[in-house]
């Protein structure tokens, strides 16, 4: 389970705790004195919903991310480098994601951010090293045991900084996850939003 899921299933849990607490104690109340106090009852019932729909949302979130490593398609990528998750912060500073290099099916060189989301600072992903990911129905996870120092055929090629030739460019419309916002990207590869900055998968 991700640093983000976790946070969200202990905020739905205290939530949900804090409301079927306060409930039971008006509920006591009224037992006492009927007359004037089922309204009160609006609000501990208000955070055990929204504590459900936190909770739901981590177990949907990790489910989701359970099943692109299980039903998803491996490869073996390089780790090339990093960028922010201007999504939230973290102690007051963006998480850092990784962006990985990896050959699909077709030999085709491809850029993904996959969501590691380390604190900014850390060596959990070191660039250079070769890492598992996942894919299934566009969507990305990774392996963070899978992480060594296997060297791939081809690595030369994934991790050399070099131009895209502008012909091999496929521009496509996209919709940018964090803001909403609409632009046109190069499929295949990373891309940053440039209205929100957020860096996402096209």
């Amino acid at each position: 389970m991700s640093y983000t899921q976790k946070i969200f299933l202990i905020i739905g849990s205290t939530f949900t705790a804090i409301g079927i607490l306060i409930s039971s104690v008006f509920l006591m109340i009224l037992n006492v004195a009927p007359d004037g106090f089922a309204s009160f009852l609006a609000l501990p019932i208000l955070f055990s919903i929204l504590g459900i729909i936190f909770i739901a949302w981590a177990l949907l979130s990790y489910h989701k991310s359970r099943q692109t490593i299980t039903s998803g398609v491996r490869y073996p990528a390089k780790i090339y480098g990093y960028v922010k998750n201007k999504s939230y912060t973290i102690n007051g500073s963006f998480p850092v994601n990784t962006i990985v290099h990896y050959f699909d099916r077709d030999h085709i060189e491809r850029e993904v951010v996959i969501p590691t989301n380390f604190c900014e600072g850390s060596s959990t992903y070191p660039i250079g090293m070769t890492i598992d990911i996942y894919e299934y129905n566009g969507r990305y996870n990774f392996d963070p045991s899978s992480v060594r120092s296997e060297i791939l055929p081809g690595e030369q090629e994934l991790m050399d900084n070099k131009p895209v030739e502008p012909a091999k460019l496929h521009f496509v419309a996209v919709v940018c996850p964090n803001c909403g916002a609409s632009y046109k990207a190069a499929l295949g590869y990373v891309s940053k939003c440039p209205y929100c900055g957020n860096f996402h998968n096209i």
